[in-house]
């Protein structure tokens, strides 16, 4: 697993606690069954947490799996920005 994973999988340990590290990756409000509105909005916010983004309480629909999640915070291949020391 990469960096990105790993932290989301956190993320979703936290909210889900009744799930295991190899559950996680399945995970969707269709088959998590404490995933209801309520949990959904916190794993947002965790994530927001985690990441230092910010999403729209109205973006919790577009965010129904671990899946989803992992596809927003992951650029395309070959999208990737690496910064240098000097900023540039």
């Amino acid at each position: 697993m990469d960096n990105t994973q790993d932290r989301l999988t956190n993320c979703f340990l936290a909210v889900f606690p009744e799930l295991t590290k190899d559950q996680v990756a399945s995970a969707a409000s269709t088959t998590v069954r404490s995933w209801d509105s309520v949990a959904g909005v916190t794993l947002l916010a965790v994530v927001e947490e985690e990441f230092g983004i910010q999403l729209e309480d109205s973006d919790v629909a577009d965010f129904s799996s671990f899946q989803d999640f992992l596809n927003y915070l992951k650029p395309p291949c070959g999208t990737e920005v690496y910064a240098t020391s000097d900023g540039y």
